[in-house]
């Protein structure tokens, strides 16, 4: 889980970003965790797909504005929340349609190789991850109607984008719990119908 927590970190820096400083301070913030994460990734050598795309989404989203420089800068803050979530949403889902969930790679930590090609593994982990894409999408949805001018900003821009992805935490350890104990204390680690564990709760 430790891993997981660390490859959400420059969203969350650039989300909680946006609410204390400017649109470039929140992108900043973000593009500066997301190095930190790469290289901290690399040097561990345990790179995962959430950790190239969050370095890749911020110096793009960096470099644009730093060429386009836009005069309309209060507009693309009202949604920069949102943009972000839209990028996780896609980049979520993405992994499951092409039948590699996001997941799996934090899993095989502590998975044994011989479950990472079982179909209760696969299983077990697209489900985890739909359950992260949809607390993403959820934080999309009320992001983009927080933009549009509801007055109800921490509701829509606080509570419901972080209680989704809180609750898609909470989902996550509740399957590896479960996982876990329904593994047999005296069958071997390598067995090949030993129940895979989705997501490391331990570093």
């Amino acid at each position: 889980m430790t891993d997981l927590i660390w490859s959400f970190s420059p969203w969350l820096a650039f989300l909680l970003g946006t609410r204390v400083t400017s649109l470039y301070g929140a992108v900043a913030a973000g593009a500066a965790a997301a190095a930190i994460v790469a290289a901290r990734a690399v040097a561990r050598r345990r790179v995962h797909l959430l950790d190239i795309a969050g370095l890749c989404y911020f110096l793009a989203l960096g470099a644009v504005l730093v060429a386009v420089h836009p005069s309309h800068l209060e507009f693309w803050s009202r949604y920069a929340q949102a943009g972000s979530h839209v990028a996780l949403t896609l980049i979520v889902f993405g992994s499951i349609l092409i039948g590699r969930p996001f997941t799996e790679s934090y899993a095989r930590r502590t998975a044994p190789a011989a479950v990472w090609h079982t179909r209760q593994f696969h299983a077990i982990n697209q489900r985890i991850s739909a359950v992260w894409g949809l607390a993403f999408l959820a934080g999309t949805i009320s992001l983009l109607i927080a933009g549009s001018g509801s007055d109800r900003q921490v509701l829509l821009r606080v509570i419901v984008p972080f209680g989704a992805l809180y609750l898609a935490y909470r989902y996550t350890q509740k399957q590896t719990g479960k996982a876990q104990d329904a593994t047999p204390p005296s069958e071997p680690a390598a067995s090949g119908s030993a129940r895979p564990t989705p997501v490391s709760t331990s570093h």
